[in-house]
């Protein structure tokens, strides 16, 4: 097997979220637009709530619990353009508005989330980093892939 980087993967967003939770329902959104200059995407996918019973025997089982999205980091460049999807990032961090998310990777497969944009603000100032932004993604839907085609 081939090792492969995630340079040249896309991140696109659009206002709200599909009608349907499959590869149908986001791909009748409208309204993607590239976020341009990522340089950070955290990790995405659902994780279990460990459930726990202890026995009168003295032992306790775990049982995988409910599903959570959890959060992704994420960071990008400002670089003075307009840009369109880091404009919906900004405009809908804290508000509780739904965003779905686009990420193609280089490989050509798709994913797709909707989420709440939260904490969208300034990065830290050094002498070692450009000007941009920092945020959060709180996913909210499994994660939808589509093979490369």
């Amino acid at each position: 097997m081939t090792q492969r980087t995630y340079i040249g993967a896309t991140v696109e967003v659009a206002e709200g979220k599909p009608a349907t939770l499959d590869a149908a329902g986001f791909g009748a959104l409208t309204g993607f637009a590239e976020v341009g200059e990522i340089t950070e995407f955290g990790e995405i996918g659902d994780t279990s709530e460990d459930t726990t019973e202890t026995t009168l025997k003295g032992r306790t089982l775990h049982v995988n619990g409910a599903l959570d999205g959890g959060t992704c980091d994420f960071t990008f460049l400002l670089t003075g353009e307009t840009d369109a999807g880091q404009e919906i990032l900004k405009a809908k961090s804290n508000t509780n508005e739904d965003v779905s998310v686009k990420i193609t990777d280089p490989d050509g497969e798709v994913i797709y989330f909707h989420t709440k944009v939260a904490n969208v603000r300034d990065r830290s100032r050094t002498a070692s980093t450009a000007k941009g932004m920092t945020g959060q993604f709180r996913i909210n839907s499994a994660l939808v892939r589509v093979a490369a085609a």
